[in-house]
C-alpha cells in the first residue's frame, strides 16, 4: 500500500482488509479483497507463491479499479493489465531476485510466444475460455506495459501512470484518457507497441 501510494497517489480509504475465503483466485472490492483459501493452503512461505502475487494483484486494484474506474467488460485491460504489471513492480522493489521467476512463472509459461494471441484490448465477450482471457488481457497486457516502459524509460513511464491515476480519480475512464496523457513525441515512440498488442494503426 505504501509503495503504490508513493507511485500512484494516496490510498483512498481508512483501512484495508484481506479476506481468506472459499473463493477461486482473488477478487477486488473497495478497501477489501478476497484471496482464495487454496493459496493459503499451498503457500510455500516465500515470495515465490500464488499467495504473494495474487494478494499483491488485488491490492493494486485499489488504484486500478477502485480509484480509476473502467468498463471491466469492454476495457478489462485498463485494470487487469495494470494490476498484473503492478505485481512485477512489487517484486522489483521488494524481491528483485525473484523478478525472473515472476516473468517465467506468471507470464512466459502461458504466453511464451509474445507475438501471438488475442489483442490486449479485447472485450470479455471475445474469449472461449478464462485461460485465453487471462493470457491476452492480463499477461500480454503486462508484456505491453513493460515494452512501453522500456521505450518511454522508467521515470517517464511512472510519471505517466501517476498522472493517469490523478486524471482518472473517481471516474470511469476509457483508453482514450490513458493514451491522451502522452505527448505527440511519446505517442510516436509507442506506436509500434500499440500496433503489436492492440492492432492500432
Amino acid at each position: 500500500l505504501e509503495m503504490y501510494s508513493d507511485l500512484f497517489g494516496a490510498y483512498p480509504y481508512d483501512r484495508f482488509v484481506v479476506v481468506q475465503g472459499d473463493f477461486p483466485d482473488g477478487m477486488e472490492f473497495s478497501d477489501l479483497v478476497f484471496v482464495s483459501d487454496r493459496w493459503f493452503e499451498i503457500n510455500s512461505g516465500t515470495a515465490e507463491s500464488f499467495l504473494t502475487f495474487i494478494t499483491v494483484h488485488e491490492v493494486s486494484h485499489q488504484w486500478w479499479y477502485a480509484r480509476v474506474g473502467n468498463d471491466q467488460a469492454l476495457n478489462p485491460w485498463l485494470d487487469e493489465a495494470l494490476a498484473t504489471y503492478s505485481e512485477y513492480i512489487y517484486y522489483e522493489e521488494f524481491f528483485p531476485d525473484s523478478t525472473n521467476w515472476w516473468w517465467d512463472f506468471r507470464v512466459n509459461q502461458y504466453v511464451g510466444d509474445r507475438f501471438s494471441g488475442n489483442r490486449v484490448d479485447s472485450t470479455v465477450y471475445q474469449f472461449a475460455s478464462i485461460r485465453d482471457y487471462i493470457n491476452a488481457v492480463y499477461l500480454r497486457g503486462a508484456l505491453m506495459l513493460d515494452d512501453l516502459r522500456a521505450v518511454l524509460e522508467t521515470e517517464a513511464f511512472f510519471d505517466w501512470l501517476r498522472r493517469y491515476a490523478e486524471a482518472g480519480e473517481g471516474r470511469i475512464v476509457t483508453p482514450d484518457l490513458f493514451w491522451s496523457l502522452l505527448t505527440a513525441e511519446q505517442l510516436a515512440l509507442v506506436a509500434p507497441i500499440r500496433q503489436e498488442y492492440l492492432g492500432d494503426s
